[in-house]
């Protein structure tokens, strides 16, 4: 099983402390069945240049490479915040790209609203080759308010990714969207044992139980063809829209 975003680096960003706590993080994985996680420290374009921000997550990934002694394969990656970033050389983005692949893992606006800015800049990194998959796309408030805006994203040629403590909390959206067959890519988002502890092997068991295992393994299939740089079928259901109740169908 693939865990599609992780904050398991030492010492890079929000995530891990250090290097005992990555091995941690990385040995509970295993034992919930996971043999493949993407290393996604964030990037934001206002803080480093992507040169030093490589440089920064190669210096802790030699430093995660040389602690652990388990059998994940690691690949590295980042989160890329899009919204906040102000640079337009889109290009220099190419090497933040998943593994050897031009998928990119994108974090979007935490704006209760999206202006055209969000989906030019969008436009701007694909016509640059790159793949955006949208990280927790469940979480944005402009998701939760207007749901279609994930058909949309698909529709202009991005992915949808989902943390695992959604599906945990039985999330009505994630169920809206995984039923809309809206949804291909599941991660644990874990940034640390306590408060943020990685809780992939739940995860999976729940969306087995409420979706069938066939939902979990196409999951699995997805990230693996992203992981060999391949496309995903965009065939999606209708719609998610928000009734006057709050629900989501």
């Amino acid at each position: 099983m693939i865990d599609f975003h992780t904050h398991i680096l030492p010492a890079i960003d929000d995530g891990s402390r250090d290097e005992s706590e990555s091995c941690e993080l990385l040995s509970r994985l295993e034992r919930q069945g996971v043999d493949t996680v993407l290393l996604t420290p964030h990037y934001y374009g206002r803080d480093y240049s992507v040169p030093k921000f490589l440089e920064r997550r190669e210096k802790a990934f030699s430093a995660l490479e040389s602690a652990y002694t388990g059998n994940i394969r690691l690949i590295k990656a980042c989160e890329y915040n899009i919204a906040t970033d102000v640079n337009s050389d889109f290009m220099s983005l190419v090497p933040l790209a998943i593994g050897n692949t031009s998928y990119i893992l994108t974090e979007l606006s935490f704006e209760s609203e999206w202006g055209d800015r969000l989906f030019k800049r969008i436009n701007s990194l694909q016509l640059c080759g790159l793949t955006p998959v949208i990280a927790h796309a469940e979480l944005y408030p402009a998701v939760r308010k207007n749901p279609s805006l994930v058909a949309r994203l698909i529709d202009g040629g991005c992915y949808i990714q989902i943390n695992c403590g959604s599906v945990i909390s039985s999330d009505p959206l994630v169920a809206a969207l995984i039923n809309g067959m809206q949804v291909h890519c599941l991660g644990s988002d874990t940034h640390n044992t306590t408060k943020r502890p990685p809780e992939y092997g739940r995860a999976i068991e729940m969306l087995s139980a409420s979706f069938g295992s066939q939902t979990a393994e196409g999951l699995n299939d997805n990230m693996n063809l992203i992981l060999q740089g391949k496309p995903l079928s965009a065939r999606r259901g209708a719609a998610v829209k928000r009734t006057l109740f709050g629900k989501y169908k």
